[in-house]
C-alpha cells in the first residue's frame, strides 16, 4: 500500500485528480471551471508522538505543525503546503502559490487575512500576477462575524480535521506524506460533492 501511495504522489496522481474532479463539480454547480478568486489561510495542528518536524505556533500555542492551503471560492482545495508550526504565514504564501501554479491554477485574486502583508506577501503576489484582498473584522461587530468568502476556508478546515481521522492531529513523519493525507481527503470531498449532484439530477 505505501508502496502504491509513493508511487501516485511521484506521478503527480493525487494532484491530477484533484484537478479534473474540482473542475467538474464547479462546473456542476454553475461556475467557472478555472476559479478566478482563491482564499489562503493556515491552521496549526498538535503533533503525534512520531518523529519528524515540528515547530510552536507562539500565537496559537500548538506545537506541531501549519498547514498552508490554497482554495477555491467554493471551499475546495488548490494547493496545499506543510511546514513546522513556528514558519510565518507569508513565508509560506509563496510556496504555495507555486504549488498551485503546478497544479495549473492561475487565479486572478487571493482573499487572505491581515496576517499576509509585507514583502514576502507583495513578491509572492507579484511574482504570480495575483492581487491579494485582506479581509478584517469591523472594530465594533461583536460577537462571531463570518468573513465574506473566507468563512468556506474555515469550513474547510473544519471539516478536514473532524472528518477525517487522520488529519484530527500530525501523525505523519515527512511533510510530503502530510500533504498527501490533505490531498486523498479533499479528493474523496470532492467526490462525495460529484456523487450528491449527479444523484440530484438523475
Amino acid at each position: 500500500m505505501r508502496t502504491w501511495h509513493d508511487r501516485f504522489r511521484a506521478d503527480g496522481i493525487w494532484s491530477e485528480v484533484a484537478t479534473l474532479l474540482t473542475r467538474a463539480v464547479r462546473r456542476q454547480r454553475g461556475r467557472p471551471a478555472e476559479p478566478s478568486t482563491a482564499i489562503l489561510d493556515s491552521q496549526s495542528v498538535v503533533s503525534g508522538p512520531q518523529a519528524g518536524i515540528r515547530g510552536t505556533d507562539g500565537t496559537k500555542k500548538v506545537r506541531g505543525i501549519k498547514r498552508h492551503v490554497l482554495t477555491c471560492s467554493r471551499g475546495f482545495v488548490l494547493a496545499a503546503v506543510v511546514t513546522a508550526a513556528n514558519v510565518h504565514d507569508t513565508q509560506a504564501a509563496g510556496w504555495v502559490l507555486d504549488r498551485a501554479a503546478e497544479a495549473g491554477w492561475a487565479p486572478v485574486r487571493v482573499k487572505a487575512d491581515g496576517i499576509y502583508t509585507g514583502a514576502r506577501m507583495d513578491e509572492a503576489a507579484a511574482r504570480h500576477g495575483v492581487e491579494v484582498q485582506v479581509s478584517t473584522r469591523e472594530a465594533q461587530a461583536k460577537g462571531f462575524q463570518p468573513l465574506p468568502l473566507r468563512w468556506r476556508i474555515e469550513a474547510t478546515f473544519d471539516t478536514l480535521s473532524t472528518r477525517y481521522r487522520r488529519l484530527t492531529r500530525h501523525w505523519e513523519h515527512s511533510p510530503a506524506a502530510a500533504e498527501d493525507s490533505i490531498s486523498i481527503a479533499n479528493c474523496h470531498r470532492l467526490i462525495q460533492a460529484y456523487q450528491r449532484h449527479q444523484y440530484r439530477c438523475s
